[in-house]
């Protein structure tokens, strides 16, 4: 099939262009950013995931992809639309829709006839039927194209394997042919990996889900929203394992062994930041009310997770004997999670300007965010070596657990820092050994070691 995306070169966009293309299907990316477009098309990419470079080359390369700012001559001959714009929060806590109205009136008019408009952006209850409504309004074609929801569940740094292997497939809406049209889209899951590429790890026989359009808009929301509060929830453990001096790292584990809860998404932390869990619960408790129901629940959720925040921040100053002012603070990880140089809504750049306007002096290391984070918040000392950022540090700050911080010399970080005290917010660091170099160490709820 034409498929054309637009917004094809953000991170849900570049990997459902680089996903349908490895397919075998023609697809042309379309972006309003200039730069990033010509970034793309040259090979180069401003998201980091592992081979999604070398995936990239090879479908430009091959003529699979193309990536452009003219919308017109990228949906002109499409089969099928992808819509995968942003929809941040907006100032009142709901989702800022902008970017999607803009788009929905752009295609109300030049959509080829027929064709079908895939909502993968997360849009509240209600939009689809006012898009739709518009377009069979303002589409002057034989047959208006159609609108279907089809929300992505991809995790940042892991965004290919996850289109590849889906655990579920959720089509919202849309009339037979429309559906008959998703489904020869997706055969490549359905019938036992007919039509894959060469030998490309795909999952066969995934569970593929035709329901009304709320349902699939439901799907998404409540999923991140359950995400979300099994962090909340994991974090409020935590803390009683604190106060009761148990350790949570052993609590969980045995907890995740029951088949009805699982490991998943069961590990303390300093609470959930980036671009979809925090934004999807937001929006979802102002659409609730919206719809005159208080969702108590999910707001309690948002609050544990801001309390946890404000917990880092308290430990910090007890570890600091009662305040950051004047005092140096090394951050190991800007990113909101491993694997990735996303650092939108992330949390330790949250957590670096409260200690700045505290009166701290911050330095930064991140494997790879380093760039990204440079430009929302020039003003922190940002190291690309983390011996480097520890230098002169009072207290060291593990906020991203990026494997390569375990492999850190304790012996080396405590001949940089000033005083040897840690606090690793991931629980990823190896205590013992840095307690034989002689350091204080907190984490989140384990028992102290001094």
């Amino acid at each position: 099939m034409n498929i054309a995306v637009i917004g094809g070169c953000g991170y849900v966009g570049l990997i459902t262009g680089l996903g349908f293309a490895e397919l075998g299907h023609r697809v042309t990316a379309i972006d309003a950013d200039a730069a990033r477009v010509a970034l793309h098309q040259g090979g180069g990419t401003h998201i980091y995931e592992d081979g999604l470079p070398e995936l990239l080359h090879r479908l430009l390369d091959g003529g699979g992809i193309r990536f452009t700012t003219e919308s017109s001559s990228g949906i002109a001959d499409a089969d099928v639309i992808f819509v995968a714009v942003g929809s941040p929060t907006g100032v009142d806590g709901a989702a800022d829709l902008s970017q999607v109205r803009g788009v929905a009136s752009e295609l109300a008019s030049s959509a080829p006839s027929g064709a079908v408009i895939v909502i993968k952006s997360t849009v509240p209850i209600g939009a689809i039927e006012k898009m739709s409504q518009a377009i069979k309004e303002r589409n002057s074609g034989a047959e208006p194209p159609e609108i279907i929801v089809n929300p992505e569940f991809l995790s940042e740094g892991n965004g290919l394997r996850d289109f590849f292997n889906p655990d579920r497939i959720v089509i919202g809406g849309g009339s037979d042919k429309a559906r008959r049209i998703m489904r020869d889209l997706y055969a490549p899951f359905l019938r036992g990996g007919e039509g894959s590429p060469g030998d490309r790890e795909m999952a066969r026989d995934v569970p593929y889900l035709e329901v009304p359009v709320a349902e699939a808009q439901m799907i998404k929301y409540a999923s991140n929203a359950y995400l979300a509060s099994r962090i909340s929830f994991v974090n409020e453990i935590a803390s009683i394992c604190e106060a009761v001096g148990a350790d949570v790292t052993r609590v969980t584990s045995a907890m995740g062994m029951d088949p009805r809860i699982g490991p998943s998404y069961l590990r303390p932390g300093i609470g959930f930041g980036g671009p979809c869990l925090e934004k999807d619960l937001d929006a979802l408790v102002e659409f609730a009310r919206d719809h005159r129901y208080e969702p108590e629940y999910l707001t309690a959720i948002r609050a544990r997770n801001d309390q946890q925040m404000n917990l880092v921040l308290d430990r910090a100053g007890e570890m600091l004997d009662g305040g950051v002012a004047g005092r140096r603070i090394c951050l190991l990880g800007l990113a909101f999670n491993p694997g990735t140089n996303d650092v939108r809504t992330s949390l330790s750049l949250r957590i670096a300007r409260s200690l700045m306007d505290a009166g701290a002096s911050v330095a930064g290391h991140d494997p790879v965010a380093i760039d990204e984070a440079r430009e929302l918040m020039p003003d922190i000392d940002y190291r690309t070596d983390p011996y480097d950022a520890a230098s002169d540090a009072d207290l060291l700050l593990v906020l991203t657990a990026w494997p390569a911080y375990r492999k850190l010399d304790p012996g080396r970080l405590r001949e940089a820092m000033r005083t040897p005290r840690v606090f690793d917010g991931q629980n990823a660091l190896d205590r013992a050994g840095l307690t034989e170099a002689g350091f204080s160490v907190r984490s989140v709820g384990r028992p102290d070691i001094d």
